[in-house]
């Protein structure tokens, strides 16, 4: 039985992705609660009907969390705290603490080297990819019944624009490829994980289409009116990161396979 500080799923960062994942879910009729940054953020959401409290993650975070759910989602990235492994560590022992049974880390494809496929083992390139990993398997060996993870490529989607990522930049890597992957259908993963997934799964979440950068970066910046970036040498290698797994293991079927697709919808870029 769902009481007052009991809900079906909670929402750890209640920002770009966890907000209208949070509202998803509502509309599905589930009961949900999430953090934000500050108290003002979390009464403007409790104004709106959304129950929300301010939480800031961090190592040091005091017991207990402000709500009990049978689900946690953790959407915070790492460059909201100074030691994010530690934070997120913690957070997993506060959910444990508070009975969460299945919990959903948003971590990214930055974990992944160059020409890696989902069938590896990850081995990031970059100190960033590093701290998302270790996260990852902070999550994963925390104790939880089910523990997964979802893996996005670069997000787009309103407010996040792409033709505004690379405006006006002189950079190298103009054959690299690209790759992004929708709001839409990130929160539609997230819903099929929580309902579907099963403990230890880790997939990617990336668009099968993956144009070169020189080729869509410009093309998105003139859509905005934006000087477009410049690619010089070297150019780099096109080596796409596929998200294919979700969709042969779920089911999952991505709305947006081409972000041409989205810049070619007016209405979708105003949702």
């Amino acid at each position: 039985m769902t009481t007052e500080h009991e809900y079906q799923t909670g929402i750890v960062g209640a920002g770009w992705l966890g907000l209208p994942l949070a509202k998803a879910l509502l509309g599905q009729g589930h009961s949900v609660a999430v953090t934000v940054s500050s108290a003002e953020k979390a009464a403007r959401l409790q104004s709106e009907g959304i129950t929300a409290f301010p939480l800031r993650l961090a190592p040091e975070l005091a017991e207990p969390l402000p709500f009990r759910s049978q689900a946690l989602v953790v959407c915070v990235p790492p460059s909201k705290t100074e030691d994010y492994l530690a934070a997120v560590a913690r957070l997993c022992q506060l959910a444990l603490a508070a009975g969460t049974k299945r919990v959903l880390f948003i971590s990214a494809t930055s974990v992944w080297g160059p020409g890696q496929t989902e069938e590896e083992s990850p081995h990031p390139a970059h100190e960033r990819g590093e701290r998302m990993l270790a996260a990852e398997h902070a999550v994963l060996q925390a104790g939880f019944e089910c523990a997964m993870v979802l893996r996005p490529a670069g997000l787009y989607g309103p407010e996040r624009h792409p033709g505004r990522f690379l405006a006006g930049k002189t950079l190298a890597g103009g054959d690299q490829a690209v790759n992004l992957v929708h709001l839409d259908d990130v929160i539609v993963a997230c819903l099929l994980v929580l309902d579907k997934g099963q403990d230890g799964e880790a997939y990617n979440l990336s668009a099968p289409v993956h144009p070169r950068r020189e080729q869509l970066y410009p093309f998105a910046s003139r859509l905005l009116g934006l000087t477009p970036p410049v690619f010089t040498e070297p150019r780099g290698e096109f080596a796409p990161i596929e998200g294919q797994r979700i969709c042969q293991r779920l089911g999952f079927v991505y709305r947006w396979p081409d972000p041409a697709h989205w810049f070619a919808d007016p209405a979708a870029q105003s949702d």
